[in-house]
């Protein structure tokens, strides 16, 4: 987010008092913007740096309701300003039920790389417990999907829908 906290109206005229409220990710791909700006009749410049991910993925050792709710906000808040990028979660485990409305999110996609749910986390040092591995094939999904997604075509917008005869 980039709001304007300037201590007077007459700070306010020589420079925009730019402060923009950045969000760390676990991991991301995008690109660096590097913003000039100042206010009209004044020769201040200020400069600022964004982050702008075309993917940003956040990774946990196991997802729970209340992440989930976290990450589609942080999600959400992604896609305002960058209505193409893609928001992934990866997971060992979850502790979610069936009661959970997944669609409701606003995350493109869940992994969870061990296959396993976390309900049974207390049993998980008791003898015979079975910790499953990290499957290759939920990684190489995420692999492809995340290659799949730079490698393709983001044209959108009302005039391209217009030509299909569907916007979304």
């Amino acid at each position: 987010d980039i709001f304007f906290r300037s201590s007077s109206y007459g700070n306010m005229v020589e420079r925009p008092y730019a402060v923009i409220e950045k969000k760390d990710h676990d991991f991301s791909i995008g690109i660096s913007v590097n913003a000039e700006m100042n206010c009209n009749g004044s020769q201040q410049n200020e400069v600022h740096i964004w982050d702008i991910p075309a993917i940003a993925i956040e990774c946990k050792t196991y997802l729970d309701k209340t992440m989930l709710q976290d990450v589609s906000t942080a999600a959400e808040e992604i896609k305002l300003k960058n209505p193409n990028a893609m928001y992934i979660v990866v997971a060992e485990w979850i502790k979610l039920t069936e009661n959970i409305n997944l669609k409701k999110y606003k995350v493109d996609q869940i992994y969870v790389l061990r296959k396993q749910k976390n309900t049974d986390r207390e049993y998980r040092f008791l003898d015979g417990y079975v910790k499953n591995p990290i499957y290759e094939d939920a990684v190489m999904h995420l692999f492809i999907l995340v290659k799949d997604f730079l490698t393709s075509d983001w044209e959108g917008g009302v005039n391209y829908g217009l030509q299909n005869g569907y916007l979304l």
